[in-house]
């Protein structure tokens, strides 16, 4: 294992990012478990504290690692496929990169309601994805248009933090090193709190989605016109 190219990955290599994989997705997926737990309880009029949510999901730690196995082969497998992708030709790398975008959009759709599944049937990785495609056949049919819009304002506060960063380091550039170890703190605490706030927003929405999908209700705070309009049917 000479060289650094995707062709010189073997068994260890590939070991070691599943591990990788399988160690983002368990913590991803806990602290999930403990925000829809949250709002689930919240939805139902209670009050749940950080670490009633903590226990929750150490109570689900099983299937909090059996979802992570299932998350990190997929991701694994796609992995797979771009370096597949780097070795093969032109047209051949065109045809790869497709078919991982493809397949990552249409994990990332069926897999949408896997996490409230687990949290509101206690419902098992593989129950919990058939439980999520069914949600989502029964309320919208099977092609559906997802409508990003927490993506895009993310997109935007991204777009301004990156802008503020150069303005930052141009002020700051005076102080020789000390300024620019202040600046590229100041950034990451800001990209960093920006991905968390955007991340529990975003698991907030699918849950309420979820409980529309699955009985009909409409969660306190939402209208029926805004988890509507969350997924259209192609025209």
């Amino acid at each position: 294992m000479n060289g650094v190219g995707p062709e010189s990955y073997g068994i260890t290599e590939y070991l070691l990012i599943f591990i990788t994989y399988l160690g983002l997705a368990f913590i991803a997926t806990f602290f999930n478990v403990c925000v829809i737990y949250t709002t689930k309880i919240r939805f139902e009029g209670g009050n749940a504290t950080f670490w009633e949510s903590i226990n929750f999901a150490r109570s689900k730690i099983g299937l909090i690692f059996a979802w992570s196995v299932i998350a990190a082969t997929v991701g694994l497998i796609l992995r797979l496929i771009d370096n597949m992708a780097e070795r093969a030709g032109e047209s051949g790398r065109i045809v790869l990169n497709i078919l991982t975008s493809v397949l990552g959009m249409m994990w990332s759709i069926i897999t949408i309601f896997v996490v409230p599944a687990m949290v509101y049937h206690n419902l098992g990785p593989m129950d919990a994805i058939k439980k999520s495609v069914e949600t989502l056949k029964r309320t919208w049919g099977e092609s559906l248009i997802r409508y990003f819009g927490l993506g895009l304002i993310q997109f935007l506060f991204f777009l301004l933090g990156i802008i503020a960063t150069f303005i930052l380091f141009f002020v700051l550039a005076g102080l020789g090193p000390i300024g620019i170890i202040i600046t590229v703190v100041i950034a990451l605490l800001y990209f960093l709190g920006v991905i968390l706030v955007f991340n529990v927003a975003n698991t907030v929405f699918n849950t309420a989605l979820y409980v529309y999908a699955d009985t009909g209700k409409i969660p306190e705070g939402y209208s029926r016109e805004t988890l509507q309009n969350a997924f259209k049917p192609k025209g």
